[in-house]
């Protein structure tokens, strides 16, 4: 593996190194290996033991200590059959490139195909009510059906539930860690993860295997639940808690941020008031959010098909090649579609998302249209 990647691993184990001094280095480097090369004295704050592990590198090659750290980091991953994804690597995902200093690699172990997909991030409190039991179920059923991946940090409460209820709709769902991803946390969920990789769902992190739960991780862990996201949906948290610092993140990365509104009374409903009185915004059914990210979804691709040399009709189930059938050659809103195919809106908003990520309609401001010309 000496190339980009062993090197960006090599690099990220230099101790303090993370994603901002990391890329503070190759803006004037412009490679992993150049910093590998460059004098340890000459690189901004490296301290003394990393430059001596640096320098020892530069003298013995794959038989210093860092290079030995690094077979065994891959050694880790490959009985895991867990997967190192640099920035330099084809699966790291697109929209977490486009965050100010993205980290430089993640660990991953699952289904990697899901980071090319459209991912909805569902977060809230550890102790949520029994309404917001509910409405995170409902949430992430729904959107889960309707083609997006439901991403979240594995925590007890709302992220659990959400995790959870994308996998019994049959859906896709990513789990982001505070821990490496041989460490899970809390322990209780153990179980979930352990279901969430048997039904092709997928465990990442931008910690190295091995690390341990420690409470500086997760503000880092929230950075990147937004980043991957094309939007956050906050369903109950208080007024301080990481939920809204995820929320803050997103905001920072130009996502959407979406909020479910409570009871005045209820403490756990005051950190989504806070979100809305702030711009986010106030969703009381999942088509809100559909309706608000269906547009962008063109971005994507379904990175397992072929799109350019299968038929656009071999993509589509039954459901799918029904409703574009009777969107024809004229714009039509949902309750048009609603009405010729007799399908229900929960349906037909499902369908609609799938048709989009498939290249087969698209979405205007006067509704929906089939690209006539892939079909």
């Amino acid at each position: 593996m000496q190339n980009n990647d062993f090197y960006t691993l090599l690099v990220s184990l230099l101790p303090g190194v993370g994603a901002s001094r990391y890329w503070s280095w190759m803006a004037v480097h412009n490679s992993p290996y150049a910093i590998l090369t460059a004098d340890p004295y000459q690189l901004p704050k490296l301290s003394p033991e990393a430059q001596q592990l640096l320098l020892t590198f530069q003298q013995q090659g794959e038989n210093s200590p860092l290079a030995s750290r690094a077979y065994q980091v891959l050694d880790n991953l490959e009985q895991q059959r867990g997967i190192l994804l640099t920035h330099h690597h084809s699966h790291y995902p697109a929209l977490l490139r486009e965050i100010h200093r993205p980290p430089p690699l993640l660990y991953a172990r699952g289904n990697t195909d899901l980071l090319g997909l459209p991912q909805l991030a569902i977060v809230g409190t550890r102790h949520p009510t029994p309404t917001g039991i509910d409405n995170t179920r409902a949430f992430a059923r729904y959107l889960a059906q309707g083609g997006f991946t439901i991403t979240s940090g594995l925590a007890l409460g709302v992220d659990g539930i959400a995790h959870e209820s994308a996998l019994s709709a049959g859906g896709n769902t990513i789990a982001v860690m505070g821990t490496g991803i041989d460490h899970i946390y809390p322990q209780r969920h153990r179980h979930l993860a352990a279901q969430l990789l048997d039904q092709g769902g997928l465990l990442l992190s931008e910690f190295t295997p091995g690390t341990k739960a420690h409470a500086a991780h997760f503000p880092q862990r929230n950075r990147l639940i937004s980043g991957l996201s094309m939007g956050v949906l906050v369903v109950e948290a208080a007024l301080k808690s990481g939920s809204l610092i995820t929320a803050r993140y997103a905001l920072e990365q130009n996502r959407d941020v979406f909020a479910i509104p409570g009871s005045i009374h209820n403490p756990q409903a005051k950190g989504c008031h806070a979100l809305i009185k702030q711009g986010a915004q106030l969703v009381e059914t999942a088509d809100d959010i559909v309706s608000q990210l269906g547009g962008l979804m063109h971005q994507f691709t379904l990175p397992t098909m072929d799109l350019q040399s299968t038929p656009k009709s071999k993509l589509l189930n039954t459901q799918e090649q029904q409703v574009l059938a009777q969107i024809g050659h004229d714009r039509v809103v949902v309750d048009q579609l609603i009405a010729r195919t007799g399908l229900s809106s929960h349906e037909i908003s499902a369908t609609l998302v799938m048709l989009e990520i498939k290249g087969a309609i698209k979405q205007s401001d006067w509704g929906y249209e089939a690209i006539h010309d892939t079909v």
